[in-house]
């Protein structure tokens, strides 16, 4: 019902634009047809209030002209039908409007940037990139959110090269909002070239990235990568570990690689170093569990154990106790064993049933790491979750 009256306040809205430029034209014509605009008026709204808003639609449309005052209104009608999902209702009141005669030449460009987000809310992006990609060349004030609008598809569409060419429109005219943005779209060019098993492309567009923002952790990761494919350890453990002063949210996601690495270069002590000075600076529970294993190799069980438990009672989190039970189980006693693995099938359901990553924009929750949120489709705002359940 609050629906209804919204729709009949609009209505309300496009009768007085229509009365205010009839009675601009009655200053220079004496006639004025009311009657015939009262019936029809009145049988708009007696569909309206029986709920009939298509025929409502169209007995309105029909009779009430498009002018300065009555184009907001359509507009307002559009958007309200968008937000309750009949998109398809949206539609026809822009395409109607399209199809007057009288619209000045902003007003069709608006109307026609009003019909692409219809054609996009529809999934029909073919239509809307060829009314967007025309609205992005003319020069007029709604020319930014043409941009904005089709770099949203092609981020969609995964049409990267298409991305970078509207982003880096928008940077020019945005400034510096889209630096980060560009950086991870020049990274997704990267990951196409390294499936190709160009890395020679892919660093030119690394390097790229970081022209755009040199605080990509992205790009650090990126480029590590390639530098530990090609057996480039030091080089490797260079880039890797700049992500730690780049975001150190993100250091979960280098440990991996620079475990191996450190490993195959004879290089445990630069490791041991870096995840010291990286406990120092934000503990977390992938650092403190990669310092566990350290410990395990170099001074054995009992030592990690004791470090381990140490850090729990700091910062407690289902994954160190599920690594410390693990330690635990190969130095049991016989009437706490039972009770540990038992613990531990709990700590395994557990953790298999709790998302890794979420979204700060959003919230947006998973296992996967994205760099590109599914849910608000925001770039760079999934991070490994923090608290008892995560770092």
């Amino acid at each position: 019902m609050p629906d209804v009256a919204l729709l009949a306040l609009i209505m309300v809205a496009m009768l007085a634009g229509y009365l205010l430029g009839r009675a601009e034209k009655k200053k220079k014509k004496e006639h004025f047809p009311g009657h015939h605009l009262s019936k029809e008026y009145f049988a708009g709204l007696n569909y309206l209030l029986n709920e009939q808003t298509d025929e409502a639609i169209e007995t309105f449309i029909k009779v009430l002209d498009v002018n300065n005052d009555t184009v907001d209104t359509y507009l307002a009608l559009g958007s309200l039908f968008c937000r309750k999902g009949e998109v398809d209702k949206s539609i026809r009141v822009h395409q109607d409007l399209l199809a007057r005669p009288s619209l000045t030449p902003l007003q069709s460009i608006r109307v026609r940037l009003e019909l692409a987000k219809d054609y996009m809310t529809a999934g029909l992006f073919d239509r809307a990139e060829a009314m967007l990609v025309d609205l992005s060349r003319q020069n007029h004030e709604y020319r930014l959110d043409a941009l904005q609008q089709l770099l949203k598809i092609y981020e969609r569409e995964r049409e990267w090269h298409q991305a970078v060419e509207v982003a880096e429109s928008l940077h020019k005219l945005s400034g510096e909002h889209y630096a980060s943005r560009l950086a991870h779209l020049y990274c997704e060019i990267a990951e196409e070239k390294l499936r190709h098993n160009d890395r020679s492309g892919a660093r030119k567009f690394i390097r790229t990235a970081f022209y755009r923002d040199k605080n990509c952790v992205r790009a650090s990761l990126i480029l590590g990568r390639i530098e530990m494919e090609e057996g480039r350890d030091r080089e490797a453990t260079k880039v890797l570990q700049k992500v730690s002063t780049q975001d150190n949210r993100y250091v979960p996601l280098t440990l991996d690689m620079l475990e191996t690495v450190c490993h195959r270069s004879h290089q445990q002590r630069v490791l041991g170093s870096y995840l010291a000075r990286c406990l120092n600076e934000k503990p977390g529970t992938a650092v403190i569990l990669a310092m566990t294993a350290q410990f395990m190799n170099s001074r054995g069980d009992v030592f990690a154990m004791e470090f381990l438990t140490s850090q729990l009672r700091r910062q407690p989190t289902l994954r160190g106790l599920n690594a410390l039970i693990n330690i635990q189980l190969n130095h049991p006693t016989e009437p706490s064993l039972t009770s540990i693995k038992l613990l531990k099938e709990v700590t395994d359901q557990m953790l298999v049933s709790k998302p890794v990553y979420q979204c700060l924009s959003c919230g947006f929750s998973g296992k996967e790491m994205h760099w590109h949120c599914p849910g608000c489709h925001e770039w760079g705002t999934l991070a490994p979750v923090q608290g008892v359940e995560g770092e």
